[in-house]
């Protein structure tokens, strides 16, 4: 699988910027439990590489240990919306980030790893390994939800998008991030010092949120001549955590995984760029 890069944005806003203080971050308790033996396997098929056999595996471990460790929480449902996609494409991505995901919750401290023929002689790859497992006390707030409208399923390059979105459960603050196949990012707010804005419970709210008189737009732009597929995470927090790790999608993950479960909505919409 392609590793997401540190690299500049392929989604700009239009907007103005302004910078204030941010809040400090509230801490949390988390507990870590330690898991050995956690097993996972994956069969190659022909529209597969070795890499891509190698690193199913590993997830197929990384899951195991967090059932090991007692951890219920999905990723996002993001296999669930593997499975109903008829996109190759979209799958691709989706497994790329659930890797990634789940990274933000297991650290392996040993890994081995082997090719075997199954009973059809086809090669298999296994993995166990010994981890530690990130867990939140903290049970999910099923009242607390965000909910997305208005992103379309197509664009063509260089389209604009204005959206919008509403929150339920409790006053929240918002933080949006793209992913697509090589990079991540934060797109809203536009930097960690940018004032914190508080939203309403109920209300409808734009998207990007107006500055003054100012509307701005989602510009979808593309990398390449090929089609590009872009994944869009709002972040809805009750308390104000300021982003601040790197433009990667290992930071970005791991810092919503450190968010108290309770306390965050995730909201997730997906395109592609023609």
């Amino acid at each position: 699988m392609r590793k997401f890069l540190k690299t500049a944005a392929a989604l700009s806003l239009a907007l103005l910027t302004f910078t204030v203080s941010a809040s400090p971050t509230d801490t949390h308790s988390l507990e870590k439990k330690r898991v050995k033996g956690a097993y996972g396997e994956w069969s190659m098929s022909p529209d597969m590489t070795g890499g891509e056999v190698m690193a199913r595996a590993l997830h197929e471990a990384k899951e195991d240990a967090l059932r090991k460790a007692g951890v219920g929480e999905n990723v996002w449902s993001i296999f669930g919306m593997m499975t109903s996609s008829t996109s190759t494409t979209f799958m691709e991505a989706y497994s790329e980030m659930s890797v990634m995901a789940i990274e933000g919750k297991v650290a392996v401290n040993n890994e081995t790893g082997s090719w075997i023929l199954n009973k059809e002689g086809n090669p298999v790859y296994t993995v166990k390994l010994d981890a530690e497992v990130t867990i939140d006390p903290n049970e999910e707030d099923r009242t607390y939800a965000i909910s997305v409208n208005g992103i379309n399923s197509h664009y063509n390059n260089g389209d604009k998008c204005i959206c919008s979105f509403a929150i339920d459960g409790a006053e929240s603050y918002l933080k949006v991030f793209y992913f697509n196949d090589e990079m991540a990012g934060m797109i809203f707010p536009k930097t960690a010092e940018q004032k914190a804005m508080q939203f309403k419970v109920g209300e409808n709210y734009t998207f990007p949120v107006p500055q003054g008189s100012l509307q701005g737009a989602i510009q979808m732009r593309k990398n390449g001549e090929d089609p590009e597929n872009i994944v869009i995470l709002f972040v809805a927090t009750k308390k104000n955590y300021p982003y601040l790790g790197d433009n990667d999608a290992a930071s970005i993950l791991q810092w919503i995984y450190n968010l108290p479960a309770n306390e965050r909505a995730i909201g997730i919409k997906q395109c592609v760029i023609y």
